[in-house]
């Protein structure tokens, strides 16, 4: 299935952020002025391929995502513990979409629970097979690290 690596990451970003937490997605230009990334996490996933979805996001995009779907909160260890979480759902659903997007429905894969990275930093990119979109999420910088592996039914 060939697919147009930069829209099938923009397009299920898109999907995820936009339906899930109601932020505007828009290509980035270069020249805009946003929030960078401090927020980073990854999962695996095995099957008919096998490979790595990591997202990097600021926490100020994290907190809009949570006061759109939460109460806000003023304690900083739950404002913590809610950004963390709030990146590992937007990650899962990030990688189901992208899966769907590049693979098609029919195959089946075994996804890793997503892990926070503690840092602003993706890993290293460990395949040839990479794919990287930097993206406008409602004015912040965000980050899409999509790498197969191996390929073994598709």
């Amino acid at each position: 299935m060939q697919v147009n690596s930069e829209q099938a990451i923009l397009e299920s970003a898109s999907r995820v952020f936009e339906t899930s937490a109601f932020l505007s997605v828009a290509p980035l230009h270069g020249n805009e002025e946003l929030a960078d990334p401090d927020q980073s996490a990854t999962m695996t996933f095995r099957g008919a391929a096998a490979g790595r979805v990591s997202l990097r996001v600021s926490s100020e995009m994290l907190d809009m995502i949570a006061n759109n779907l939460l109460e806000p909160s003023e304690d900083p260890n739950e404002q913590a513990q809610r950004r963390g979480d709030v990146l590992k759902e937007m990650l899962n659903m990030l990688c189901g979409n992208l899966l769907t997007e590049f693979f098609g429905a029919e195959p089946v894969f075994d996804l890793s629970p997503p892990e926070l990275l503690g840092n602003d930093e993706l890993p290293p990119p460990s395949s040839q097979d990479m794919h990287r979109l930097l993206m406008n999420v409602e004015d912040t910088l965000a980050e899409v690290l999509f790498e197969v592996q191996e390929r073994t039914n598709c």
